[in-house]
């Protein structure tokens, strides 16, 4: 499967997370444990190829609630395609929304591991 095939569920999957609204923290868990990146990797995305494009939404005062336009996201983040140059000071393990997503990701991934 092409890289893109792959990346494409997990970037729209991830940018639920920055939307005006709750987020369904299992079902994006689930789309995140079914992909073949370890966590590590998954915090990568989340921090490097998609915040970087839709953070903003979560400060505005007439954000994004619905959906992030599918076509708009994989274009911007694709033309994003470079290292990041700033980081946060504080560990990422503390950043939203990685401090939420992780513990249902790692209970997905277990539950997927015990399943026959």
């Amino acid at each position: 499967m092409e890289e893109l095939e792959i990346r494409r569920p997990i970037w729209i999957a991830l940018s639920e997370l920055y939307l005006d609204t709750e987020p369904d923290w299992a079902r994006v868990a689930g789309i995140c444990a079914r992909s073949p990146f370890a966590i590590p990797e998954l915090r990568r995305i989340l921090f490097d190829e998609v915040h970087p494009v839709v953070h903003r939404n979560l400060w505005s005062t007439a954000g994004v609630w619905d959906g992030f336009d599918q076509d708009w996201l994989i274009t911007s983040i694709l033309a994003r395609n470079r290292p990041p140059v700033f980081r946060l000071p504080w560990p990422e393990e503390r950043r939203y929304p990685w401090h939420e997503l992780k513990p249902h990701l790692v209970s997905a991934r277990q539950r997927s591991a015990q399943a026959p």
